[in-house]
């Protein structure tokens, strides 16, 4: 009865974390993919691995977003830049205030300036930056 025991709790301790494992590889999806969602102007002199900041009209509540977004990229030394919203190099997305650019002139995302919005712009964007720094 005791060896029944013992290897019932190892197949538990041991066959539950694989099995699970072996689900999610399976039927898991990465949330963290960046995907392309358009292409900066051709006639626009972009960087690649850059978030840009439009000239957009911000609110006293998304100041504070904006600063804090500011010492974050400051901190991690990441590329980023100021735009002019009407040069039209972004196409449909120039109505938002931040715009993460990839490789290849690639529009990454576009982002507001609410709380949620600037905490995943700058999760992108060290994912982006993890993965430029790998390939």
């Amino acid at each position: 009865m005791k060896k029944f025991l013992k290897f019932f709790i190892l197949i538990v301790v041991f066959g539950l974390p694989i099995s699970w494992y072996l689900f999610l590889q399976a039927f898991g999806q990465n949330q963290f993919k960046l995907s392309p969602i358009g292409i900066v102007n051709e006639t626009c002199e972009i960087g690649s691995g850059t978030l840009y900041i439009l000239d957009t009209a911000v609110f006293d509540d998304e100041k504070t977003q904006l600063q804090r977004l500011m010492l974050q990229l400051e901190e991690k030394q990441w590329s980023h830049d100021f735009y002019i919203a009407k040069d039209h190099c972004f196409g449909d997305f120039n109505k938002y205030p931040l715009i993460l650019v990839g490789s290849n002139r690639e529009i990454i995302g576009h982002y507001g300036l609410s709380i949620e919005e600037v905490d995943r712009v700058l999760v992108e964007f060290d994912l982006l930056n993890h993965l430029q720094e790998i390939l």
